[in-house]
């Protein structure tokens, strides 16, 4: 086995004795790589001038281990001779959540110059500081999420990219060699909620950017913003590299047409954007005489990357051309939810470029009664060539309006999952959909309404109580009739918090 690579071409010889026992016993190796990594933090002040001695497997198991422990110093010289163009600290984070730990990282990035010049030629490129989801599910998160609460959970994963035009940012950190000078990348997810007043560390983190002459890149994959001053935000927005930024989420802001042309700005330069997220959002269509959201409109045109849009708890009575429209390229993902949708919007979207082409619609919230039979049969023909996730939840559909769907519903063979909770469906309607749903052998999750014989519905939404006794009798049936058609493989579940969801098993 060939040994492992080194920092500098030194010899073995004067290496610590344990790192040259690790490289003949490989079984042992991990854990003797982190015995080793525990006695150089015990002689923090002699070994740490030895970094550019250590073969490159030192690195992590000391990294971590300084990590736990808060050893300071120890941190800051280890960024400052990381051997490796890439440093994931996500994990460590939701581990230890330490801010003077994470601290002392970041100050390993003051020996960086614009020149490029380091004191220990670190090879760090990228220092990603971003929470995985499946990392915030784990023991502990909660803690790290208190510690960081600028912090949001990652949706973002690199491998979903590869068909499309990464950023040059990310791009960068893949190619080689690489050039004599280029800045650290910070990568960081940031959770903006007003009122605002910035926190201890990300202020600290700013302001390191901001004096760094442009040896630092803070790149930001996904940023929320809920009700704060557009002053503090603009402020942050100059600090942050907007080419990076992949999801935006915008939640009840920008009432002022003016601080709707502001953000359309900084908006038309986030040119990278795959995913957006409107919600409360005040828009101001054209009419002859008033002023509008047509600059908004026309920067959003600019997005020719933009795959998912979300738009909930906004009027667009009649105007959904007017957004949809300007996008120039198709989208993946649509979500309109409780934005009083008409049937012309339906029949606009139905006809759009984007039908054909969505995996997921969710139109929770629209009544859309209305346009049943008629523009959404149209709007599910068109898309079930693609469609994967289709949500219909308190849509004021009763046993009419699915039997009229079901033909159009029976063609979107890649469908995967199915909302329809709080419409006023009966148990012979409820059954109905599970028979003629069965031939979609793709569909395995199916969110159903209570029917209304179990509970009462008022203005399109189930209120209770609910009689126990008689949806226990409704789920036994839809259970008879899974095994008889022979599909124990779909998850139906009522929208209930304490219900668990029917799910057959084959016996063994």
């Amino acid at each position: 086995m060939p040994p492992p690579e080194r920092v500098s071409s030194r010899k073995l010889r004067k290496l610590p004795v344990p790192i040259r026992f690790m490289e003949m016993s490989t079984p042992a190796l991990p854990k003797l790589l982190e015995l080793a990594a525990s006695s150089l933090l015990s002689n923090e002040a002699s070994s740490l001038p030895a970094l550019e001695e250590f073969t490159v497997d030192l690195f992590p198991p000391l990294l971590t281990a300084a990590f736990a422990k808060g050893h300071k110093k120890a941190l800051k010289a280890l960024v400052q001779a990381w051997p490796f163009p890439f440093l994931r600290l996500g994990s460590l984070i939701v581990r230890w959540p330490n801010q003077d730990s994470l601290q002392a990282v970041l100050d390993g990035l003051e020996g960086f110059s614009a020149h490029g010049t380091c004191p220990r030629r670190s090879e760090l490129r990228v220092l990603d500081l971003t929470l995985d989801f499946e990392q915030v599910q784990g023991k502990g998160a909660s803690e790290a999420l208190a510690k960081f609460p600028f912090w949001l959970p990652s949706t973002v994963k690199m491998e979903k990219f590869q068909d499309m035009a990464m950023p040059e940012s990310v791009e960068d950190t893949r190619k080689g060699p690489q050039q004599a000078w280029e800045p650290v990348e910070l990568h960081i997810d940031l959770f903006l909620r007003g009122p605002f007043k910035l926190d201890t560390f990300l202020s600290g983190l700013l302001t390191k950017v901001e004096q760094s002459s442009g040896s630092l890149r803070l790149c930001c994959r996904k940023l929320h913003i809920e009700e704060m001053p557009f002053n503090s935000l603009r402020g942050i927005l100059k600090t942050l590299d907007l080419a990076f930024i992949q999801e935006l989420e915008v939640f009840d802001w920008f009432r002022a047409l003016s601080e709707q042309s502001l953000f359309a700005t900084q908006l038309g330069k986030i040119h990278n954007l795959r995913s957006l997220k409107l919600s409360y959002y005040h828009w101001a269509f054209s009419t002859e005489g008033e002023p509008s959201s047509s600059y908004f409109l026309s920067q959003l045109g600019r997005l020719v990357h933009l795959r998912k849009l979300h738009l909930s708890y906004s009027y667009l009575s009649g105007n959904l051309h007017q957004v949809l429209s300007c996008l120039q390229n198709p989208l993946h993902t649509l979500e309109i939810r409780s934005c009083t949708l008409l049937d012309t919007d339906i029949a606009y979207l139905s006809r759009s470029l984007h039908a054909p082409h969505l995996k997921k619609l969710d139109l929770s919230g629209n009544n859309l009664a209305c346009v049943v039979p008629g523009p959404l049969e149209s709007l599910l023909r068109e898309a079930s060539g693609t469609l994967q996730y289709l949500d219909l939840n308190h849509c004021r559909l009763k046993d009419a309006h699915l039997n009229t769907l079901l033909p159009a519903l029976s063609r979107c063979s890649h469908l995967r999952s199915l909302g329809l909770s709080d419409n006023p469906v009966s148990r012979a309607g409820l059954l109905s959909l599970l028979e003629h749903t069965a031939a979609l052998l793709e569909l395995k999750r199916v969110l159903y309404p209570i029917p209304v014989e179990c509970c009462m519905y008022l203005h399109g939404l189930s209120w209770g109580p609910i009689h126990k006794g008689k949806l226990g009798q409704v789920q036994a049936e839809m259970q008879r009739l899974l095994q008889a058609v022979q599909r124990t493989d779909m998850q139906w579940s009522p929208p209930l918090p304490s219900s668990l969801p029917m799910r057959l098993v084959q016996p063994e």
